[in-house]
């Protein structure tokens, strides 16, 4: 179910991208003159400025960067629209069936914005949830040694040049720090020999707080760490280039005003992809040839 409202749910992540706009009050002619005729169409500053503010986001920075060549764009798209519909291009295939799918998506995606912007949350129901979800906020603190390793270096114009590590060197002498690590070894000082990440070794191997869903990490290092106790090394994890020795100094779980944006965030997202998958059930589809669209390409 998850997988099946994916693409609705990146309407959510664009939320606020698309401004509510504040529909100017009528201004006296005289306070709000005409700026420019396009195609034989008058647009005050007012009107024109509201309409622009409409748009997505980068087309309106478009047009408050370069006003001029914005103008000029637009008055093309107007002659080559009112161009295609002369010669009947909305009527015409494939151009009607794209117009009236581009429609249901744009309409589609208006109604999902509409309806997470309409999600409220009362303090009580965040400080409710953080209670249930705690583990979800806690922070993992980690030391951690990187052994970077090249199995085809280039070659090297300096006899001098330190080799670099193997793939097989690497992960003989990861397995080394892990034992040493594990039989109580200061995992902090083999950080500032033996780790090749520069930032965390300057401080004994100290990695920026972790979280369980941080996506900016892969998956494999995520399951690493938070299948530690406090005061465990990891295995050797193997990534591109190189591998990571973990060891967790301890968990610990934010108060509720530290993290209350990401509270809401995550309940907001929780809400709305209830109310998607409520939808969902409720959709009228009969499938009537499962060989039809259970795989393959359509008969043509």
């Amino acid at each position: 179910m998850k997988r099946s409202c994916r693409y609705l749910l990146v309407a959510l992540a664009c939320i606020g991208a698309w401004p509510a706009v504040a529909q100017p009050a009528a201004a006296a002619a005289d306070s709000d003159p005409v700026v420019v005729v396009i195609e034989g169409k008058p647009w005050r500053r007012g009107e024109l400025e509201a309409m622009v503010r409409a748009l997505p986001p980068n087309v309106m920075q478009n047009f408050f960067a370069d006003k001029r060549n914005f103008l000029l764009q637009y008055a093309l798209v107007q002659r080559l629209a009112k161009l295609a519909e002369q010669a009947g291009v909305p009527e015409q295939e494939p151009h009607r069936t794209r117009l009236d799918y581009q429609r249901l998506v744009y309409l589609a995606q208006a109604e999902t914005e509409i309806a997470a912007n309409s999600i409220t949350l009362t303090p009580e129901e965040q400080a409710k949830y953080f209670e249930e979800h705690k583990q979800d906020f806690s922070r993992a603190h980690v030391k951690v040694i990187y052994l970077a390793f090249n199995d085809n270096p280039p070659p090297s114009k300096d006899p001098r040049a330190k080799r670099p590590r193997t793939s097989a060197e690497a992960e003989k002498l990861a397995r080394e720090l892990v034992q040493k690590a594990r039989a109580g070894a200061d995992f902090g000082a083999l950080a500032r020999q033996y780790s090749d990440d520069e930032e965390t070794r300057a401080r004994d191997g100290d990695y920026r707080p972790i979280k369980p869903n941080d996506t900016n990490l892969p998956p494999e290092i995520r399951t690493a760490i938070f299948s530690l106790r406090p005061g465990q090394v990891s295995d050797p994890v193997r990534q591109t280039g190189g591998f990571w020795i973990f060891k967790l100094t301890d968990f610990v779980v934010p108060a509720f005003n530290e993290v209350q944006n990401d509270v809401y965030q995550a309940l907001r997202e929780e809400r709305f992809r209830a109310w998607i998958e409520g939808l969902q059930k409720d959709l009228k589809i009969e499938i009537r040839d499962e060989s039809y669209v259970g795989g393959g390409s359509p008969k043509k």
